[in-house]
């Protein structure tokens, strides 16, 4: 079986066709943070194609430009821990207490060293493992999710091409995906670089082919005010309201939050720019996709109809990828 109950864990072994698995690591200094507003995301895994063949990488985004850069590496140069957060890819490790890089495509170099503290995470019962819950056991999803830290504290350094910058009490973000292929349509947003530390908040909408049919599926995780909401599929709440254009997304979702008291979250995330990613298509990471890790999203929490929590941040993750008609949205 799967190692269920700890998603940030390898989860392939003896995985060697179609299959991908990727961690990804975020790094802000904004509102409380000393280097100026900036994000770095890096991102290691491994990708299985239809026959055998593969790789190991690590993607890298830059906020401020929107610049991305893609490192590939031999199959035999990628570890990961089966227990626990560990993950080397070459002389590039990645765990939770940090992670230290050198990259070079013969072109670009970027170098960071950071180090971790304080991971903020969601506890699940043994029955509901990791934010998927009950479709943790579901066999032939496509794609699975794994929240690792919600909110950490983050120290160091990056530098790339020149410049170098300075990172000191700024915020992390650790999640991961693992599976064949990533959606056909998905949305994605999250930050924890807000002005109260500690608040966190992760949306996350896409089209789930399961058993020869489809359907809407959602993840919503926050932090706010030092109390944990989840909105989810699999939990009773529910999307109440989805509108995307090019540049904004707009969601309302409702559920049973702050002692089962019904709680509405509205959620709009803005981007001006964003890098391209490459994503996974039965293993290989073939597509390219968009994203944007300086969106701007407010956040706004009504608890019983009255208002709870109200907060933004300037340095937001902001993915928007297929057709929004796939989710059930018309532009």
């Amino acid at each position: 079986m799967r190692n269920l109950w700890s998603p940030e864990s390898f989860q392939g072994k003896n995985k060697r066709r179609s299959y991908f698995e990727g961690w990804y690591f975020k790094q802000t200094a904004g509102s409380t943070g000393s280097a100026g507003s900036t994000a770095w995301s890096f991102i290691p895994g491994i990708a299985y194609g239809l026959d055998g063949e593969g790789y190991s990488f690590v993607q890298a985004i830059q906020g401020r430009t929107g610049r991305s850069w893609w490192f590939q590496h031999p199959l035999d140069a990628f570890f990961a821990a089966e227990r626990g957060l560990e993950i080397r890819v070459g002389e590039n490790r990645f765990s939770s207490q940090g992670l230290r890089v050198d990259l070079f495509d013969g072109k670009s170099r970027i170098e960071a060293e950071f180090a971790y503290g304080g991971f903020s995470t969601f506890r699940f019962p043994f029955w509901s493992p990791g934010v998927m819950g009950p479709f943790s056991f579901a066999p032939g999803m496509e794609c699975n999710h794994g929240l690792v830290s919600m909110d950490h504290r983050v120290d160091g350094w990056v530098s790339a091409e020149g410049e170098t910058q300075a990172f000191h009490a700024g915020r992390g973000y650790i999640e991961k995906d693992w599976g064949t292929s990533m959606p056909e349509a998905w949305i994605w947003t999250q930050s924890n670089d807000f002005s109260i530390p500690g608040d966190s908040v992760m949306l996350s909408v896409a089209k789930i082919p399961w058993m020869g049919a489809s359907f809407r599926g959602f993840l919503c995780a926050a932090v706010l005010g030092g109390r944990k909401y989840l909105f989810t599929t699999y939990n009773r709440a529910r999307i109440q309201e989805l509108k995307l254009s090019d540049t904004k997304m707009q969601c309302a979702v409702w559920g049973y939050g702050g002692n089962g008291r019904p709680a509405l979250l509205e959620i709009e995330a803005t981007r001006t720019r964003g890098g391209i990613l490459r994503a996974p298509v039965s293993g290989l990471l073939s597509r390219r996709i968009s994203e944007a890790v300086d969106a701007t999203l407010r956040v706004r929490l009504s608890i019983q109809g009255e208002p709870a929590h109200e907060t933004a941040s300037p340095l937001a993750g902001l993915e928007i990828a297929g057709e929004p008609s796939a989710l059930g949205i018309a532009r």
